[in-house]
């Protein structure tokens, strides 16, 4: 498994940080990878989310069951997945005089026949490009804190 993570301070409360990572459906908008997301069922904290993201070899879907606490940790685990065989992870956000520390842990596997080394790459190639669209989308739609 590929695990990774990087942080980024995003002038924005915790809560406001929260209230975007944490409206799936609205992701297409901002993350150009992902297609399409659809929240499948759930309730209050704990959701099942079909994601299809376009992972520049193929197009790919998978279920994750997102569980959150709010305003600190949104964390999920996979339910399904076509290529994958794990994508576990969390958003971690602790405040800061700034606005929000956001960081972002994923542990991912892929298929048997993809080599570690592809994953870790995969994994921690595209992590800052997430997050730079996420502080990008946050800071564009929050007064900035200070």
């Amino acid at each position: 498994m590929a695990k990774t993570e990087k942080s980024v301070v995003i002038r924005a409360s915790p809560e406001k940080v929260f209230q975007v990572i944490s409206d799936y459906e609205k992701y297409p908008e901002f993350l150009p990878e992902v297609k399409k997301v659809k929240v499948e069922s759930g309730q209050g904290d704990i959701k099942d989310v079909t994601y299809t993201v376009d992972i520049k070899a193929k197009v790919i879907s998978y279920t994750l069951r997102h569980t959150a606490k709010p305003p600190h940790e949104l964390a999920w685990t996979m339910v399904r997945g076509e290529v994958m065989k794990g994508n576990d992870g969390a958003w971690v956000l602790k405040p800061v005089p700034e606005g929000t520390e956001a960081t972002y842990k994923i542990d991912l596997k892929l298929g048997a026949l993809v080599p570690s080394m592809v994953e870790r790459k995969l994994a921690e190639q595209s992590l800052p490009g997430l997050l730079q669209n996420f502080k990008k989308r946050i800071e564009g739609m929050a007064p900035a804190t200070t």
